[in-house]
C-alpha cells in the first residue's frame, strides 16, 4: 500500500505538506499543490480515512439503513437519496436489517463507529433503544417514510393509516359494502398500520371486517393466490378486495383471471405504492402513490440541513398527503 511518505518523497516535500494538501489545499502555493497532486495521481495514493476524519471532523459518508431492498420503492428512494449526496462528494454506506430490530441496532452502532456524518433510517418501527442512542450521539439523522406526531424526530413521509383509509373511502363511495383485505404479513408493523386504516374508514360507515375477511400472507405469490381463491370461494364473495401493496394486488389480479372473475365488474381491487407494475397490469391498478423520489430528495435535504448546521437546529419534518391514483381496477359496485 502506498504511504504518505512515498508521496512526499516523489513530490519533494515534507509529509506535513502532503497532509496540508489533503486537508487544506487553499493554504499551499499553487506550484507546491500541483506537485503533490501529480505525485498522488502518479502513485494512485489513497488517503487513510481515519486520519482524514481526525483532520476534518467529517468522514464524507452517510449511513443508510433499510429493512430490505426487495421493495421497489425503498430501492428508488435510497437511490435518489444517495445520488443527492454523491453529487457533493459523499459516499453512502447502505445495509439492510431484514426486519430484525437487534440487527438494526448492531448495524447503526457499526456505522457510528465508522464515523458517518449522518444516518437515514427507513420507517417508524425500530429497536426500542435505537433512536435514543442515536440522539445521544448528537448525530444528524432522518426517518424516511415516517411521520412523528411527537415532533421529536426529523422525518419525511406520509401517514400510512390515513392513506389506506382514503382507499377504503373511495371504495365505499363506489357503493361497496362487502370487503376483504389481503394485508401481507400482519406481524410487519407497516402491514398492520395499513389494515388499521381500512378498519377505521369502514367503521365510519358502519361496515365491519370479520375475521374471515382478513387473510394475512407472506409476500409470496403462491400464498397470495391461495388466499385469493379462498376469499372468492366463500359463501359471500367480497365486491372489493383491498391489498397491502401493489405486488399483492397484481398477484390477486392474475389469480382472478385464472378463476375467470372479471375485474372490476365482479370485484374491485386496490393496491398501495404505485409501483411500476401498477400501471402495467390489466386492468391498471387503483393505488396510492408513495412518491419514492420525492421522499429520497426531501430526506437528503433534511439530513444535509442538519449536517451543515453550525448549531443545533429545530426538528424539521416534511410531511405530505399521499395521492390516490384511480385507475381501471375499481368500479361502482354491481
Amino acid at each position: 500500500m502506498i504511504s504518505l511518505k512515498q508521496v512526499a518523497a516523489l513530490a519533494g516535500v515534507s509529509t506535513s505538506t502532503v497532509s496540508r494538501a489533503l486537508a487544506a489545499p487553499e493554504r499551499l502555493h499553487p506550484k507546491t499543490l500541483k506537485k503533490v497532486k501529480d505525485a498522488i495521481e502518479s502513485l494512485d495514493y489513497v488517503p487513510y480515512a481515519p486520519a482524514r476524519v481526525l483532520r476534518s471532523g467529517r468522514s464524507q459518508s452517510i449511513g443508510i439503513v433499510a429493512p430490505t431492498l426487495m421493495n421497489e420503492l425503498y430501492a428508488r428512494a435510497v437511490d435518489t437519496l444517495e445520488g443527492e449526496f454523491l453529487r457533493i462528494g459523499y459516499t453512502g454506506l447502505l445495509t439492510c436489517h431484514r426486519d430484525n430490530p437487534d440487527l438494526e441496532l448492531t448495524i447503526v452502532r457499526t456505522l457510528i463507529e465508522r464515523r458517518v456524518d449522518g444516518l437515514a433510517l427507513i420507517g417508524t418501527n425500530h429497536h426500542p433503544d435505537l433512536l435514543a442512542f442515536v440522539r445521544k450521539q448528537k448525530l444528524p439523522y432522518v426517518l424516511m417514510w415516517a411521520t412523528d406526531g411527537s415532533a421529536v424526530h426529523p422525518s419525511v413521509g406520509y401517514d400510512n393509516r390515513l392513506a389506506m383509509a382514503r382507499v377504503a373511502e373511495h371504495l365505499v363511495q363506489l357503493g361497496h359494502q362487502r370487503f376483504a383485505v389481503l394485508p401481507g404479513p400482519i406481524e410487519v408493523p407497516l402491514a398492520a398500520t395499513r389494515l388499521h386504516g381500512v378498519r377505521q374508514a369502514l367503521a365510519v360507515h358502519g361496515i365491519r371486517l370479520e375475521a374471515r375477511d382478513v387473510v394475512p400472507t407472506r409476500y409470496d405469490p403462491a400464498e397470495i393466490r391461495e388466499a385469493t381463491r379462498r376469499l372468492m370461494h366463500t359463501g359471500v364473495r367480497p365486491s372489493a378486495l383491498v391489498c397491502g401493496n401493489d405486488m399483492i394486488a397484481a398477484t390477486v389480479l392474475a389469480e382472478c383471471r385464472e378463476l375467470e372473475i372479471h375485474v372490476p365488474s365482479e370485484v374491485s381491487i386496490t393496491g398501495f405504492g404505485d409501483w411500476d407494475i401498477a400501471s402495467l397490469t390489466f386492468p391498471p391498478l387503483t393505488t396510492i402513490r408513495s412518491d419514492a423520489v420525492r421522499i429520497g430528495k426531501l430526506s437528503a435535504q433534511n439530513l444535509l440541513r442538519q449536517i451543515n448546521a453550525t448549531a443545533v437546529t429545530e426538528c424539521h419534518q416534511d410531511q405530505f398527503e399521499a395521492e390516490l391514483i384511480v385507475r381501471q381496477s375499481t368500479a361502482r359496485a354491481a
